[in-house]
């Protein structure tokens, strides 16, 4: 009976808390405190919108205050304004109480991949209620209206580094451009879409998620012995490697993230297969790297490397001290911004001590001469994208995919927190330094621009094929050099 009241009182405190609407006075102090914040301590406020045109941005979100809103308008109206930053670490996020009603059954039943202006099925879920929406489904229209429609207007409450759209594009597909329909034009499952097969065919599909049956499980809790196997098969699944049998003398190494604790030990397995086989070529798949602990990529340009070279140029904030800390959420002792591991710099800035500019000097044992190949796309973000700079900039590195979705001359972020508006509760992912990597590459806002540009079709999708790495192979194969 306890736990139903107190499910019940959640539900009522949710319920209360995305029904309110708030007033203009409410309003118009969150949005205060939030410039307040961004002009005091953002490392890059200014690095791609000039200051008076941030002004402007201000005033007109401002002036739209003008009536009682409740938190999903206000976050329409104010995303623009974060994204207006041009900072991929820099976005404004719905409040606790907001996500928690969200309808799950809202999300499309597949996975999708937007191109352009154009949405396909990637993968479908295994209860979407219609089972005919192969991979490289194109969907059309939605309740009437073209995707390219949804497309656009998303893209404008979607973060990125510089003026990049590739980032973009991927966070559309993984959900910017499924909240965009449901919250800004109040689209819900079931949807009506107009699909186009890849063979051509257009017809009309009720697309929604059916209602699976629940099975209780009344089996015991996971053993330590399986809990360990859960853990080394997720590491696994983080960063991997193996030689290929398509192509001579071929490691593939696959990091999908910079966030595994045992990166030296994994990197010397690595390079000791490399020199030990006498492999020739290093293929490194940065595709699903949104970044992590620099300190991870860092170990691996040590073993490519001709001579030392320092990472970043700047690791510098604007502020030794924060007045917004109470609003901060909870961090790990480990991950807070620290005024002591600050030095101030002649021109006024504060650069970080700790985990920072770092030299990164080249290992004199497992070293790699070979030729390394590193696949990209728009997902390869913050220390991801940093590396793929960094190995274009100082190795013979031969980038294949896309341009990354992190920028080449770098990013603010480093260390990053989660700042809750008083009012709304809304959170602010909030970036402390600006990183500018130690590259020759002029800041053009965008990120590194691969080799061999890669663009996918509806066949591609739709046979599931492997691009990059088939250009990768094919590259390596035509290589003059015989083994």
């Amino acid at each position: 009976m306890k736990k139903q009241l107190l499910s019940f009182l959640l539900v009522s405190i949710f319920a209360r808390s995305i029904a309110q609407v708030y007033s203009v006075e409410q309003s118009k102090s969150d949005l205060n405190f939030l410039r307040h914040i961004l002009e005091e301590a953002h490392p890059g406020l200014y690095w791609y919108t000039p200051k008076d045109s941030m002004d402007s941005a201000f005033e007109k979100a401002f002036n739209q205050l003008d009536r009682p809103m409740s938190e999903k308008e206000l976050f329409f109206k104010w995303a623009p304004l974060i994204t207006n930053i041009h900072c991929g670490h820099t976005y404004l996020m719905n409040s606790e109480a907001f996500d928690a009603q969200k309808d799950d059954n809202s999300w499309f039943p597949f996975h999708c991949q937007v191109i352009n202006n154009q949405l396909f099925v990637r993968l479908l879920g295994k209860n979407c209620s219609d089972t005919t929406l192969v991979r490289g489904t194109e969907i059309l229209r939605i309740n009437d209206r073209p995707v390219s429609e949804f497309i656009q207007t998303a893209r404008n409450y979607c973060q990125a580094d510089g003026y990049n759209q590739t980032f973009k594009d991927y966070f559309l597909s993984l959900y910017r451009l499924e909240e965009t329909i449901n919250d800004l034009y109040n689209i819900k499952a079931p949807y009506r879409m107009l699909v186009k097969s890849p063979r051509g065919e257009v017809r009309e599909s009720i697309v929604f998620t059916k209602t699976r049956t629940v099975v209780s499980n009344t089996s015991s809790k996971p053993s330590k012995a399986e809990k360990k196997q859960q853990a080394k098969a997720a590491l696994e699944k983080l960063r991997n490697f193996k030689v290929l049998s398509e192509a001579p003398h071929t490691l593939l190494m696959t990091c999908n993230g910079f966030g595994y604790e045992d990166h030296k030990k994994f990197h010397k397995s690595v390079f000791r297969v490399l020199e030990q086989q006498k492999i020739k070529n290093l293929i490194i798949d940065l595709r699903n790297n949104p970044g992590g602990d620099t300190g991870s990529s860092d170990d691996i340009l040590r073993y490519v490397l001709t001579q030392a070279i320092p990472n970043f140029r700047t690791c510098d904030a604007p502020v030794n001290q924060l007045s917004f800390t109470a609003h901060i959420a909870p961090a790990p002792k480990d991950h807070l911004f620290n005024p002591k591991e600050l030095k101030q710099l002649p021109n006024g800035q504060y650069r970080r001590i700790a985990d920072g500019i770092e030299i990164v000097k080249p290992y004199k044992k497992g070293h790699f001469n070979g030729q390394i190949y590193v696949l990209t796309s728009g997902f390869t973000f913050s220390a991801g994208a940093i590396l793929a700079s960094l190995l274009k900039a100082h190795t013979n590195a031969i980038l294949i995919g896309q341009e990354t979705g992190g920028g080449e001359a770098g990013c603010s972020g480093g260390l990053t927190s989660k700042v809750i508006l008083p009012q709304t509760k809304m959170i602010v992912n909030f970036p402390h330094f600006r990183l500018e990597t130690n590259t020759s590459a002029p800041n053009v806002g965008r990120g590194v621009q691969p080799h061999y540009p890669v663009v996918y079709t509806a066949k591609d999708i739709a046979s599931g094929r492997d691009v990059e790495m088939e250009k990768a192979i094919k590259l390596i194969l035509n290589r003059k050099e015989t083994f």
